[in-house]
């Protein structure tokens, strides 16, 4: 089935050449079902504050608000969103429990830049946008990691704009990357023994967009690459191994970091919620799979 689904990753991506791109198969409900990881007992409540900002990119593309206000709903059900679906592709995928809330957890919504009270109040940001650095938002992220916060950055929160800057790397890893290209993204899971790896296949196919290299190059011993791609190296025109999934931690807090994510129906891919949504759980500190209930409400899959 793997490999099928690659194969027919791979035509798409061709077809897309010359037509909108389209996503790629889903994946069986029962082989993700077997994935999925029964959380420990919930005793404390987990506050979640989802970062976003207008839309930048064309139609299923870079679609902040979106994500948000279905995210929204995925995680606080109806008292977080008054959304009428989870899955952000398409039209709804019907799901009894998809506007059911997590247990015991709070979301609250930023644009562009979180306010103090969130940073005060979040056990978890996790940002989808670019984001707007400047000293004084790095020196708010410093305390905020450092006393303990939890962070997330989705794909475009991964590229530091004007350029790649080190002192972001300081504070989440990563800086920013210089090359990026659209289609056909083959994961390799690097860290099979991470929690957040936990009983995923050793290979995925994704239909994104993949950002590299790491720029400037990861601290080693800092940085742990969960999943990764091979992309061209700009001075050698060799592939080399590119993280794709990362942690790090500054401090006492955590950073969760996330390229791929491009396109409206990578969201809705349950490989991909599981490893978001781990992420999510794994930064906050809490139960790595506290989350994991979530992975298939709403989502693509075939049964």
């Amino acid at each position: 089935m793997t490999i099928l689904r690659e194969i027919v990753v791979a035509l798409l991506f061709a077809v897309s050449c010359h037509a909108a791109p389209q996503p790629p198969p889903a994946p069986p409900r029962a082989q993700v079902a077997a994935a999925l990881v029964k959380p420990q007992a919930i005793t404390n409540k987990l506050c979640v504050v989802l970062l976003a900002d207008k839309k930048d990119h064309k139609v299923n593309e870079h679609d902040y608000p979106l994500w948000q206000d279905r995210w929204a709903l995925l995680l606080g059900g109806r008292a977080a969103s008054e959304a009428k679906q989870v899955n952000l592709f398409g039209d709804a995928i019907a799901d009894a429990q998809a506007v059911a809330d997590a247990e015991q957890v709070e979301v609250l919504r930023a644009t562009t830049w979180p306010t103090a009270e969130q940073f005060a109040k979040a056990n978890v940001i996790v940002a989808f946008c670019y984001l707007p650095w400047n000293d004084a938002h790095k020196q708010e992220l410093r305390r905020y990691l450092e006393r303990g916060g939890g962070l997330v950055l989705i794909h475009s929160a991964t590229w530091t704009k004007p350029k790649a800057d080190p002192d972001v790397a300081a504070l989440v890893g990563v800086g920013g990357f210089t090359r990026w290209r659209h289609g056909e993204l083959k994961l390799e899971i690097a860290a099979t023994a991470h929690p957040i790896c936990r009983g995923l296949p050793q290979r995925l196919t994704f239909l994104d967009e993949p950002y590299w290299p790491p720029t400037p190059p990861p601290v080693a011993g800092r940085v742990q690459a969960l999943a990764t791609s091979q992309e061209e190296d700009a001075a050698t025109k060799q592939t080399a191994v590119q993280p794709m999934f990362w942690t790090a931690e500054t401090g006492r807090g955590r950073v969760f970091g996330c390229v791929p994510g491009h396109y409206t129906w990578t969201f809705d891919d349950p490989w991909f919620r599981l490893l978001l949504l781990r992420g999510i759980a794994w930064a906050a500190g809490g139960d790595v799979y506290r989350l994991d209930p979530l992975v298939l409400r709403g989502a693509r899959v075939a049964d």
